[in-house]
């Protein structure tokens, strides 16, 4: 059954093929709600999974994929991510997850080298048409649900502009409840990066063609161009939304006496 993300806002689904640059790496990525379990049970595995599909084309623009890197929160130590599995246009692929292996932990000390990202690593190659991959993991330890950054690197360009829903630092806990308040001022930086995207062009014949007799009668330049510049004001809205994450540090105890008496029904509220 589908669950909705929790905790901080983030996206669900990022379109890196609206990214241009001097290349562009046509990828759209999805979390999927149907096999994830972003909010488990005591003592089940949280799950993130998440579909990568090709809607680009065949053309020197576009590039395949040769991996990706999907961020994750850096308190999360390699012991606690398990149960990663990879298919590639339907097909399971071998993985080898652990330093060295085509899925690796890189943290903010060791990125990924082409992409300088860190989080899950994932070594896989993707066709830019029609390649789709599906990729799981699941954590021992659930934690808090928000946005982190996902870097495609392929053709030897990277696009690291888009963020998707995964855990980011900020465990879970279910126990009683209590809420704390701290005010804040959240000042954030905000880049916009322009881009231009050729629609269909439209050909028109303009009158009826001429014949000429003869072998090779064009004139002009052979498999020539031509150019054109367009110029277009444009406005940019750019909305924000702000939002915080916690950790909780470690809890202190002072035991009473203990009794073979139910007093937990009587203590107070339950939950």
């Amino acid at each position: 059954m589908a669950q909705e993300p929790a905790q901080l806002p983030c996206n669900t689904l990022i379109d890196y093929s609206e990214i241009i640059g001097d290349r562009v790496l046509p990828f759209v990525m999805e979390l999927d709600l149907e096999d994830s379990v972003l909010n488990p049970e005591p003592g089940e595995n949280q799950r993130f999974c998440y579909t990568i599909t090709g809607v680009g084309f065949d053309s020197q623009l576009y590039a395949d994929l040769s991996h990706l890197v999907i961020g994750i929160c850096d308190e999360i130590p390699e012991s606690q991510i398990t149960n990663v599995t990879v298919f590639i246009d339907g097909q399971k692929q071998q993985v080898e997850f652990g330093q060295g292996g085509n899925v690796e932990l890189r943290t903010t000390d060791s990125p990924d080298p082409p992409t300088g990202c860190p989080g899950l690593k994932f070594d896989f190659g993707l066709d830019k048409v029609d390649g789709e991959m599906n990729l799981c993991y699941e954590l021992t330890v659930p934690r808090l649900v928000g946005p982190n950054t996902v870097c495609l690197f392929g053709g030897g360009v990277t696009a690291n502009q888009l963020s998707i829903c995964g855990p980011v630092c900020g465990q879970i806990i279910q126990t009683c409840e209590s809420v704390g308040y701290q005010p804040s001022t959240i000042c954030a930086s905000v880049t916009v990066t322009p881009f231009a995207i050729a629609g269909t062009p439209i050909v028109s014949c303009c009158g009826e063609p001429t014949i000429t007799p003869g072998e090779n009668p064009c004139r002009g330049v052979e498999n020539g161009r031509c150019f054109f510049t367009i110029t277009q004001n444009i406005c940019i809205s750019v909305p924000v939304e702000f939002g915080a994450s916690t950790s909780v540090g470690s809890p202190y105890v002072r035991c009473q006496e203990a009794t073979n008496v139910d007093v937990c029904s009587t203590c107070g509220i339950t939950f």
